[in-house]
Order: structure tokens, then sequence, then C-alpha cells
């Protein structure tokens, strides 16, 4: 909460953090970001922890940090650094089976690391997919040509005849519905308590509504219960954490 005796509850906290530890803070190194807080009181807070103001979006653990919805521009730099990755590479001395090796193991975890923390646009999903297709078929991540075979065959599992690589827009879902999964789990985090705190403080996962103040992503998850529900069997069990009138059973 941004009033004054949180904040020094919070500075009390780092000074004994600092006092225990030995570490002491580099200030000047940080930044505050408020949501719909007063001027006044931003600069009261900034006064009292000798903090400065920051302003969105910036970059966190390279990855944009957004109050809004994610856009096609400010995933170019996913774009950029699968690009610059194929690009470093010595297609030419690599074989087919050796594209495809790196393709699994070093892009792909590039794309899940994006995929597993944000809803990504259509257009980007498409894009990655492109590039990925390009470096298999043809070394470089920027070619022309079209691949020897359609990307939805290629991307089917081994078993169905293809090479087990997931298209991006696919691994997306799976990863939204993977937090949806971890809300219905009321799995031990913080993130989650806070959703239940916020979110679903006076009703169920399944039965909250899509409001006009829910967040993007918020909306994402919500609207992804109903293929969540297709894909669960429910057990009730001794009928604790079951709910008769709201669960999917």
């Amino acid at each position: 909460k941004a009033d004054i005796p949180t904040l020094k509850i919070i500075k009390g906290v780092m000074m004994e953090f600092a006092e225990v530890s030995g570490l002491q803070p580099n200030l000047d190194k940080c930044q505050l970001f408020f949501g719909n807080v007063d001027g006044a009181t931003r600069r009261r807070i900034c006064e009292l922890l000798h903090i400065s103001e920051g302003s969105l979006p910036i970059r966190y653990l390279g990855l944009p940090l957004l109050s809004s919805k994610i856009t096609k521009l400010d995933c170019n730099i996913l774009l950029e650094k699968l690009l610059r990755r194929t690009s470093s590479w010595l297609s030419n001395a690599l074989s087919f089976g050796g594209r495809l090796q790196l393709l699994s193991s070093v892009l792909f975890s590039i794309q899940v690391f994006w995929c597993s923390t944000f809803i990504l646009p259509a257009a980007v999903c498409k894009e990655c997919d492109k590039i990925l297709r390009s470096f298999l078929w043809h070394g470089v991540g920027n070619a022309k040509k079209s691949g020897k075979v359609a990307w939805s065959k290629v991307c089917k599992s081994k078993e169905e005849g293809g090479l087990g690589i997931k298209n991006c827009k696919g691994w997306n879902q799976a990863a939204i519905l993977k937090i949806g999964w971890d809300i219905c789990q009321r799995r031990d985090s913080i993130w989650i308590q806070w959703c239940y705190d916020v979110f679903l403080k006076d009703t169920n996962f399944w039965a909250a509504k899509v409001t006009s103040n829910s967040s993007w992503s918020w909306r994402s998850v919500l609207h992804a219960r109903r293929l969540l529900a297709d894909k669960m069997v429910y057990e009730v069990g001794n009928g604790q954490s079951f709910s008769l009138w709201f669960d999917p059973w």
C-alpha cells in the first residue's frame, strides 16, 4: 500500500537487513514505480526512502516490465535476440540434425522464457515460428524461401511423424493453462495468494467474471478456463477443496 506507515516498515526492514548482513543497498540504482498515486504522496515517499521515481516500461531480467497489454513492438527484443543467435552460428558447417538440436535446446528456450511470462500477440508467435523454420531449413533466421515440409507437420510429435518441435502459439497457450492450474491448486505462492486476496476475494476461480477493471493478463487467464476445464478430471475426495456449485465437474 502506498502510504507513509507502510513505507516506514519497508525502510525499517531494509535497514535491519543491512545491519545484519553488512550489505548496503545501492539506492542510486533503485527506482520506485507507482500506480494510481497522487503526486504529493509520490514525492513524500521518494523523499522518505531517498529513491528516485521511475517510469514504465523498463527491462527487468531481460524482459520488458509493462503496465499494459504487451504489443509486437515490445517483443522486438525477443525477435532480435533470436535473429542474432541464428546469425552467430556457422550454419554452413551444421548438418540438418545439428540445426535441429540447436533449435530445440537454445532457440526454443529463449522463446519459452517469454511464453511463460507473457501472453504474446499472435503476430509475434507467427514471427517466432518463421525464424525457427527458416533456421531449420536454410541455416539463417531471415531466409525468404519456404520450408520443404509444412511447419504444422514438423511440429507434430515424433510418434506422429514430426520432429517434436513445439509451435510458439501452442506453447504460449500451455503456459497460460499452467497459470490457471496453479490458481486452481492454490499453489503456495505469494502471487497466487495475491490473486485470491484481490481478484477472488468473494468468488471462485470458475465463477469469477471478467469486468471492465480486469487487466489484460487476468482476462486472458479467465478466458482460458473453458479449455482448462476440458482437460481436467475431478475427484471429489473428502470434499474439503471441492465446490458443488462452482467447480466444473
